[in-house]
């Protein structure tokens, strides 16, 4: 009786737990959480070339279009997602006023909710003008394009490959053609713009015909002679001179000025003397000239500078005149040649400031003009420093978030900060002696202590004023 019923119990429990379970349904999902919903960046356009936005970190991003085709990708570790649609075995053309289904799902969550992203038409960039010729061998050609904005030009050949290229924000643009892939008599190449920004697409194309060469250039001309550090020449206007030399390096140099003046200047190198040079030109549109040769001649030597100042051991101004209206590089250097210090000038004054140098020591000043030898060394000793600087005088105080430090010193010495393991920083006082220095990139800190010195030229480092970080007032 009693294993009656415990079954009879066992099947009611039985019956009881399919009615539960018809009425209320079980669902595995229950208690799971739902992914967020994935956003996109900025907005989609038919010529986008990615889908780009945040999701869940790991969560499976899916597009759908309204196909039923569909891209896939996962968010990384920050959330950002990108997927290339453009580059695909399939790629997708989007289509102005179509819309994207989006949704993600992240590991142990269900699917987010689905957002619907419309794709915008985007706006195609203007026809550029064009003028100009392109020939096998390259050209100039220039034209107009969407002003105010940035546009890139680009030519291409029938592969699509760019053979000249160009970039504008007024509207007009020069583009310098030297072809990198081989183009060929009549061939035709397309020039097109593109202005820069989200929804804006290449313009239709503008045809280029590829012109045949016709004529020859004309030999090149050296009328200023040909010497070890320099070559001056004409040639016709806009064409590349080539200048072979007998070890068989060549060098190239183009003449951009309108009479078609070249030169080639060496600076550190230079030809050898007595060496045959060869030099041929060319232009866009013309075969290559007849060759012209030179020998090269001894270069006549630079002018002595004047020098006016004093050097002192521990740096000075010095300056002086040398030769006007061509570039002449000073410098100061010690008697076994070792540079010291130098500048370029080109209104035939100079004026260079000298690093520390051995008091007594004797230094030498040289110049060197442009396709000359350097000239005769002037030379001049190191003066040693005499007596100390007058020490700086603090002005207020400086706190740990402005750290700005004022203060009064001889006129144009030079102002040191230091910590007491390394220098802040380091700056020169005006004409009047004033200064003020910004040291709050230093994160200075509050009761550190800071010493100042001050330095001027002639005379040895001041004593040390001590500063101590104040707080914020």
């Amino acid at each position: 009786m009693l294993l009656r019923a415990q079954h009879r119990q066992i099947i009611v429990m039985i019956m009881l737990g399919l009615l539960v379970s018809t009425i209320f349904p079980f669902s595995a999902s229950a208690g799971v959480e739902k992914t967020k919903t994935p956003t996109i960046d900025g907005d989609l356009y038919d010529n986008s070339p990615y889908l780009r936005g945040w999701a869940e970190p790991d969560a499976t991003v899916t597009f759908e279009r309204s196909d039923g085709t569909y891209r896939v990708g996962t968010a990384k570790w920050d959330g950002e997602y990108m997927i290339y649609h453009e580059y695909d075995r399939w790629p997708w053309i989007l289509k102005g006023g179509e819309q994207l289904a989006l949704w993600a799902q992240a590991p142990g969550k269900t699917v987010s909710d689905t957002v619907y992203i419309p794709v915008l038409p985007s706006v195609q960039t203007s026809k550029p003008t064009v003028a100009g010729n392109v020939y096998i061998n390259g050209g100039w050609l220039s034209g107009t394009t969407e002003p105010g904005k940035l546009v890139y030009i680009t030519l291409r050949n029938s592969s699509r490959s760019a053979v000249g290229g160009a970039w504008t924000e007024t509207g007009s643009y020069t583009m310098q053609v030297k072809p990198s892939y081989p183009i060929t008599a009549g061939e035709k190449l397309q020039l097109v713009a593109e202005a820069e920004g989200p929804g804006r697409r290449e313009s239709d194309p503008v045809t280029v015909t590829v012109l045949p060469l016709k004529g020859k250039t004309a030999a090149p001309s050296v009328t200023k002679g040909v010497y070890e550090r320099s070559l001056k020449g004409f040639s016709e206007p806009g064409s590349v001179v080539t200048i072979k030399r007998a070890s068989g390096l060549e060098s190239q140099v183009t003449s951009s000025r309108e009479d078609g003046a070249f030169s080639a200047d060496l600076n550190i190198d230079s030809y050898e003397l007595g060496e045959k040079l060869k030099l041929t030109a060319v232009t866009y549109g013309k075969t290559v000239s007849d060759p012209v040769y030179a020998i090269v001649q001894p270069s006549p030597k630079s002018s002595v500078p004047t020098v006016s100042g004093n050097v002192y051991s521990n740096g000075p101004w010095i300056s002086g005149s040398t030769e006007p209206n061509t570039r002449v590089f000073v410098r100061l250097k010690k008697a076994d040649g070792t540079h010291i210090l130098g500048d370029w000038t080109t209104n035939g004054s100079y004026s260079i400031k000298s690093l520390r140098t051995v008091p007594m020591e004797k230094l030498y000043v040289t110049a060197m003009a442009d396709g000359k030898k350097e000239s005769d060394p002037v030379p001049v000793t190191a003066i040693p420093t005499v007596g100390k600087t007058d020490a700086p005088t603090i002005i207020g105080h400086v706190d740990a978030v402005n750290g700005i430090l004022t203060g009064k010193a001889e006129p144009g010495s030079e102002i040191t900060i230091n910590r007491p393991d390394y220098m802040l920083q380091s700056q020169p006082s005006s004409t009047d002696g004033s200064f003020s220095i910004d040291l709050h990139w230093h994160q200075l800190r509050v009761g550190e202590q800071l010493t100042v010195t001050a330095e001027t030229v002639g005379k040895g480092i001041s004593d040390e004023v001590p500063i101590i970080v104040q707080p914020v007032p």
